[in-house]
């Protein structure tokens, strides 16, 4: 996930990113709102566009907060691990 390997390489732009409170302003990460259509019957995506974005925006700050210890690859693993039940991400 590029993602992570820009926040490992920038941590200090986005602690302040998130002490800035622009989290709450601009999510981070891409959203794939057709594959969300497919998985959830096309209902509440909304709901689940939030629900997310704010877990990846916990769990970036999670591991900003620890240093950045874990590899940009085991973060990744860690988000497909709460999608385990779908075959696509």
């Amino acid at each position: 996930m590029r993602l992570f390997h820009h926040i490992k390489e920038n941590q200090l732009f986005y602690r302040t990113y998130f002490k800035l409170g622009y989290d709450n302003q601009f999510k981070l990460g891409h959203y794939d709102i057709y594959q969300a259509k497919q998985h959830f019957d096309n209902q509440y995506i909304e709901y689940h566009i939030e629900f997310f974005r704010s877990g990846l925006n916990a769990i970036v700050k999670k591991w900003l907060a620890g240093g950045c210890k874990e590899t940009p690859e085991e973060m990744e693993s860690i988000i497909r691990s709460e999608y385990q039940g779908r075959s696509e991400l």
